[in-house]
C-alpha cells in the first residue's frame, strides 16, 4: 500500500500493533501494482495486506494464490476479504455536522465510480436533503491524483465549479488530499474559507490537515483498528480458523476533528461573530447567556433570533457545543483528570459533564477516553 496516504499509514501500524503477539512475522512493503504478483512472488510471502483500487491490482492479488485481506472498498464485486471503515457513517457523519454550521448549500468532491466515494457521497446527500440543494463534482482522486495531466484537470474542474457554487456552501470532501487541493483553489481564487466555502475532509491525515491553508477539519477514522483487524484476519487464515467478522469489518468513523475550515465563528453576522469568538477564548468562564449579551448592542431576544437564524439552534445550546467538542481534544490527550478537564470546560460539576457529555457523544467520557486507546 501506498505509505505517503495518512490512511495507509495508520493502517500498517495497527498491523504492527498486532505483529507484538507473533515475534516471528516478517514484513515486507509495497506500491499496489500490476507488478505485485512478480514481486510477491520473489518474496515468497505467506500472506498480504493490500489496498486495491484497481481491477488490475485485484486481479494481481488473487493470483497470489495466498491469504489476502483488502482495506479499501474501492471496487464493486471484489471477493476478497474486507476491512475498510463504514463508508455510509461516514456520508452520513459529515451531513450531520455540516448542517451544524448553518448554511443551506452543500457540495460533495470526490470520485464518480469508486465503491466508498460513492457510498459517502450518496450518505452524506441523504442527510443534507431536508435542507436545501446540494451540488456535486467529480474528480480522480484515489486519492491521490497519478499523472499531472490529471492533476491540472482536476483543478480546472474544481476551479470552474467553485466559481459556480452559491456563497456560502459547506463541501464535504471523499478525503483529505482532494480537500487540501480544494482550500488552494479556493486560495487562488480568492474565495474565503471558511466563511464562503467551509471544507471538510476524510482521514483526518496531520500533513494534509495541518499544511492546508486554513488548517482541514477532517472525519477521523479508526484506520489503525482496520489495520489491527486485518492482521487478525490473515492469522485466521494462516491458522485454518473461522475467519472473524465472516470475511467483512467496517468499524464507525469515530468523530470530526474540527479546525479552521469549517469553525462555526465564520458567520456573516458581525454580533454574532464577534460573540463566538468571546466564547472559544472564554470557554471556562462563560456560565449564563447574559455574559455574551453584554459583548454586543443587542436585546437577549435579538441576539438569540440572529443566532438561531444563522445557526439553527440556540445560543446556550452552542457553549455546550464548543465545551463538549474541546472536552473531546483535552480527554485524548491523557494529561488531564476527568474533572480537570470538566473545569478546564467550565462545567459547573463533573455530573454535569457526564450528562452533558453523553447528551452530545452517546457516551460517557470514561468510555469515550478508552476508545481512543486504538483509532
Amino acid at each position: 500500500m501506498e505509505k505517503n496516504i495518512g490512511f495507509n499509514r495508520n493502517v500498517i501500524e495497527g498491523i504492527y500493533a498486532f505483529s507484538q503477539r507473533k515475534k516471528n512475522w516478517v514484513f515486507y512493503d509495497a506500491s499496489p501494482s500490476v507488478d505485485l504478483v512478480e514481486t510477491c512472488k520473489h518474496w515468497k510471502l505467506d500472506a498480504a495486506v493490500c489496498h486495491i483500487n484497481t481491477d488490475a491490482v485485484a486481479k494481481a492479488a488473487e493470483e497470489l494464490n495466498i491469504p489476502v485481506v483488502n482495506t479499501t472498498d474501492s471496487l464493486v464485486g471484489c471477493k476478497l476479504p474486507l476491512v475498510d471503515v463504514n463508508h455510509f457513517k461516514v456520508g452520513e457523519m459529515a451531513g450531520t455536522y455540516l448542517k451544524s454550521l448553518g448554511v443551506k448549500s452543500f457540495g460533495y468532491l470526490g470520485h464518480a465510480t469508486l465503491q466508498y466515494s460513492k457510498q459517502r457521497q450518496s450518505a452524506f446527500l441523504e442527510a443534507v436533503s431536508d435542507v436545501s440543494e446540494a451540488h456535486v463534482c467529480h474528480v480522480g482522486y484515489t486519492p491521490t491524483i497519478t499523472t499531472m495531466e490529471e492533476a491540472r484537470e482536476s483543478r480546472r474542474t474544481m476551479r470552474k465549479w467553485v466559481e459556480s457554487l452559491p456563497k456560502p456552501t459547506a463541501v464535504f470532501c471523499s478525503n483529505d488530499i482532494p480537500a487540501r487541493d480544494l482550500a488552494d483553489v479556493c486560495l487562488e481564487l480568492g474565495i474565503a474559507v471558511p466563511k464562503d466555502i467551509s471544507i471538510l475532509g476524510v482521514d483526518n491525515d496531520f500533513v494534509e490537515c495541518r499544511l492546508s491553508r486554513p488548517p482541514l477539519s477532517s472525519i477521523d477514522i479508526p484506520a489503525a483498528r482496520v489495520g489491527y483487524t486485518a492482521a487478525e484476519m490473515i492469522d485466521d487464515m494462516l491458522n485454518g480458523k473461522k475467519l472473524r467478522y465472516d470475511g467483512h469489518y467496517t468499524p464507525d468513523p469515530v468523530r470530526v476533528v474540527e479546525r479552521e475550515s469549517t469553525t462555526l465563528n465564520a458567520v456573516q453576522d458581525e454580533n454574532v461573530r464577534k460573540v463566538l469568538d468571546y466564547i472559544d477564548a472564554n470557554i471556562s468562564e462563560v456560565q449564563k447567556v447574559e455574559q455574551l449579551v453584554a459583548l454586543v448592542p443587542l436585546s437577549r431576544r435579538s441576539l438569540e433570533l440572529r443566532v438561531q437564524a444563522c445557526l439553527g439552534r440556540s445560543l446556550w445550546d452552542i457553549v455546550l457545543e464548543k465545551r463538549i467538542n474541546y472536552a473531546r481534544v483535552l480527554l485524548q490527550q491523557n494529561e488531564l483528570s476527568l474533572q480537570q478537564v470538566s473545569d478546564a470546560c467550565g462545567f459547573a460539576s463533573s455530573r454535569r459533564f457526564y450528562a452533558i457529555f453523553r447528551k452530545y457523544c452517546g457516551c460517557n467520557p470514561t468510555a469515550f477516553r478508552k476508545m481512543k486507546t486504538l483509532t
